[in-house]
């Protein structure tokens, strides 16, 4: 089934506005930029169209004893619309599911999935024993979504177990003890939860998970949503996140930074835009930032990254490897249409460059720094001094030894190599 999801106008005013939605879609912001909220719009617009099932960031994670046996009637419509008797209906969702206040409500559901999890299974068992009475003969038990479940769990955490038995979540390490779904940890409850949920939600409908990651260990999160989204296929599922590197995951979906949300219904957002020279993981990494961007030399965690973001504390300092790509870089984003509002300087070695070659490029928002290599400015006298200040030595004594370390180490190389000292 294809959807036709819209946002809320990006100027605030006017109809609202189709994104594409042939993928699943990464709604990306950071903190206070209305996410929670825009993904409660997003469900009140679309839900007398299409059936919209959205999964709260505010969750009671609480596994019950047992479940509720349920019909499979009553157990669907708890979890959709929460409740289950002749009232369930898509109009009272907003009150009976989200107690009122849908963007603050605290979920608790736990136990609606888990009877909606087991009444399938016994809805399967039956019409299995129907079909097998009238047919006289075997046939193949399909999965039910339990089954589904059991087979996902292996597949990203092989070294537990997990299984459903006589209303119970039971799970097992490795070589230890069985114990009850209740004692496991945050991550294995979250995860049993969001691949139920997104299993149970009916076919060709709208799944909003807000905070996707949440809870889950960085080694798990791939894994899990690549399954999920495999027996998705007629589900568009859309991730309302602040993690870049979940962003950056989700390598086929469609994504819209959310910049800021103004109150009454009206947020400003825009396409992540494309560009061949930005790895869309910088890309986002650099909308994610509420600061100005630096680009340098050297890799994550190297010595220009830390001496540049000691030195400039306003800028957010994004290590790009060699100068070529620091300066690829900056002018890329700089020349980017859609990200052109953005402040963005680079910052590399002199590395000899003349005169006319270091105005060109300050011309492009780079600077050169006055000395070939960055671990050059340590020997400048001016930063000899004040580290000896701030070391309680005296600068002047601090001066004359390191200049004569650097003299002697110039010396003994020149005569090891046979290169005259100039």
């Amino acid at each position: 089934m294809s959807f036709s999801i819209e946002l809320p106008n990006r100027t605030g005013h006017g109809d609202p506005e189709k994104i594409d939605s042939s993928g699943h879609i990464v709604l990306i912001g950071a903190n206070g930029s209305g996410k929670t909220r825009l993904g409660v719009w997003i469900e009140e617009h679309h839900q007398n169209k299409y059936t919209v099932h959205r999964i709260s960031a505010q969750k009671a994670l609480a596994i019950p004893e047992f479940a509720q046996l349920k019909s499979l009637e009553q157990a669907e419509k708890d979890l959709i619309f929460g409740r289950s008797d002749q009232h369930a209906a898509v109009g009272r969702k907003n009150q009976d599911r989200w107690g009122g206040t849908p963007a603050t409500f605290l979920l608790s559901d736990y136990d609606k999935l888990l009877s909606l999890l087991f009444a399938k299974s016994s809805e399967r068992d039956r019409k299995h024993t129907e079909n097998t009475k009238q047919s006289q003969s075997y046939i193949p038990v399909a999965d039910a979504p339990i089954d589904t479940i059991v087979k996902i769990w292996g597949d990203i955490m092989p070294h537990r177990e997990i299984k459903f038995f006589d209303g119970k979540v039971l799970a097992k390490k490795t070589d230890e003890p069985e114990y009850h779904g209740k004692e496991m940890s945050d991550g294995e409850r979250v995860a049993l939860y969001l691949i139920g949920q997104c299993l149970c939600a009916p076919n060709n409908s709208i799944i909003i998970v807000d905070e996707p990651e949440n809870h889950l260990h960085k080694s798990l999160v791939d894994k899990l949503w690549n399954k999920v989204e495999e027996l998705s296929q007629t589900k568009t599922i859309i991730y309302i996140t602040h993690d870049l590197d979940f962003a950056s995951s989700r390598t086929d979906a469609n994504k819209t930074w959310i910049k800021s949300y103004s109150g009454n219904n009206t947020w400003t957002w825009a396409e992540v835009p494309d560009d061949e020279s930005l790895p869309e993981s910088m890309i986002l990494e650099v909308i994610g930032s509420r600061k100005k961007i630096m680009f340098c030399e050297g890799d994550a965690g190297s010595l220009d990254v830390t001496i540049y973001q000691i030195a400039y504390p306003n800028y957010h300092v994004i290590p790009r490897g060699g100068c070529e790509k620091v300066i690829e870089s900056t002018k890329a984003l700089r020349n980017n249409a859609a990200l052109h509002h953005l402040d963005a300087v680079g910052i590399i070695d002199s590395d000899y460059r003349d005169s006319a070659e270091v105005t060109s490029l300050s011309a492009h928002g780079i600077q050169t720094i006055a000395v070939a290599e960055i671990e050059n400015i340590f020997c400048a006298e001016s930063a000899v001094r004040v580290v000896a200040e701030h070391l309680a030595h005296e600068p002047n004594e601090a001066v004359r030894k390191v200049t004569q370390y650097i003299y002697a180490a110039l010396v003994s190389f020149c005569r090891e190599t046979r290169k005259p000292f100039l």
